[in-house]
């Protein structure tokens, strides 16, 4: 696992565009380039292993890892200002961060380090922003079980004038049957938001796109509420951790105006969960934080936010929103009878026949500061526009 993410951010950077012509091979058209006022130079490269790293005009945005205990992550996501979008437990317990030769990645574990400071460790199967599912056909791929999505293909990744783009191809291992079950083409588009969309504000976005073909008949998807496509935000960005430090403490607000815990259990266009993190430090007030030691948790902050976005070509649009007070952030197609616990007809299962496709459209905005209704609103109705049926 180490070699992982040793591979993802080696230090010698390499330019790629691989596989374009594969794009349009792509089971259909997943987004329309948005246009942009400003164009910032967005690039992806592949480092070793599978494993990809996310740059806008030259600092690292995003990071890729194919394999992270059984399921692939988007891990570490940076906003704007550079400070880290999402928890960076457990997997820095698989660094040694002192043992980095990068400088700039070092500075970001390091950061992350500074980050979970008086943090929760709880939960080890949330990491970063991720998908699967507590229950497909009897197999349990949401918690750290022998069930695990490993990807078979990377089938292209390049550089755009206005974005860069993943594609995988990955399968679904059962197991409880010992066999694949399903197998998944995920496109993921990293880019950044014109800033006319979200109020005159810098936000960073990418597109998460999934088709999942089912390889046998009777391929289940439970009625659960663990899954489906869930982030982990930074333990001072959870509505809880206003109990442990009074200076922590977010805000979780959804497209129909409602707030913190009455956004769970609802289904909702868009939900944005935003609140206090680890203001990014470099140089020399790296240093003299780092020299506080680890039981310093009073570290300078900042306000950061992630939005998701659910795109109206998803099935079951728009779609339960599984979002915990501590820091979970999910959007749940499948747990219908979990979230309404009172419809006696409730049944949020989906069986497919082999051959048969479920697809499913995500954007996730990173931002600093709060954004308004009115900014999410306006970036939903762009979403909207740019994706095909």
């Amino acid at each position: 696992m180490r070699s992982i993410f040793k591979a993802l951010f080696s230090t010698r950077r390499r330019s790629f565009a691989v596989g374009a012509l594969a794009l349009l091979a792509f089971a259909a058209p997943l987004a329309v380039s948005p246009t942009f006022a400003a164009k910032p130079t967005v690039s992806i490269e592949k480092v070793g292993d599978g494993s990809f790293r996310v740059y806008v005009d030259g600092e690292l945005f995003a990071g890729y890892v194919p394999d992270a205990q059984g399921t692939p992550i988007v891990w570490p996501l940076r906003t704007p200002s550079g400070a880290l979008a999402t928890r960076g437990w457990p997997m820095l317990d698989e660094i040694d961060v002192d043992a980095q030769t990068d400088a700039a990645m070092k500075a970001i574990y390091q950061n992350a380090q500074i980050g979970e400071r008086g943090g929760a460790k709880d939960h080890p199967h949330h990491r970063s922003v991720w998908f699967n599912h507590g229950a497909v056909k009897g197999g349990d791929f949401w918690a750290l079980t022998d069930s695990k999505i490993r990807q078979t293909d990377v089938v292209s990744f390049e550089n755009q004038a206005d974005a860069a783009v993943l594609v995988t191809k990955n399968c679904w291992f059962n197991a409880k049957l010992g066999r694949d079950i399903c197998e998944d083409l995920r496109q993921i588009r990293f880019g950044v938001l014109p800033s006319e969309q979200v109020g005159g504000k810098n936000v960073r976005y990418f597109d998460f796109s999934i088709r999942i073909t089912a390889l046998e008949d009777g391929v289940v998807f439970g009625d659960t509420k663990e899954g489906t496509f869930g982030v982990r935000l930074p333990s001072p960005t959870a509505l809880t951790a206003k109990r442990s430090n009074p200076k922590w403490g977010g805000r979780i607000l959804d497209d129909a105006g409602r707030k913190d815990g009455e956004t769970w259990g609802k289904r909702s266009a868009w939900v944005d969960y935003s609140g206090p993190a680890a203001r990014f430090l470099d140089g020399d007030e790296l240093a003299r934080e780092l020299a506080r030691g680890d039981k310093a948790t009073d570290f300078p902050l900042t306000t950061i936010g992630v939005a998701v976005l659910n795109g109206q070509e998803s099935w079951a649009f728009p779609s339960w929103r599984h979002v915990r007070d501590y820091g979970l952030f999910a959007t749940n197609p499948f747990g219908q009878r979990d979230f309404e616990p009172k419809n006696a007809d409730a049944d949020g299962s989906k069986t497919l026949k082999r051959g048969e496709t479920l697809r499913f459209e995500y954007r996730v905005l990173l931002h600093d500061g709060d954004l308004t209704a009115a900014d999410l609103d306006a970036a939903f109705k762009a979403y909207s526009q740019s994706i095909k049926p």
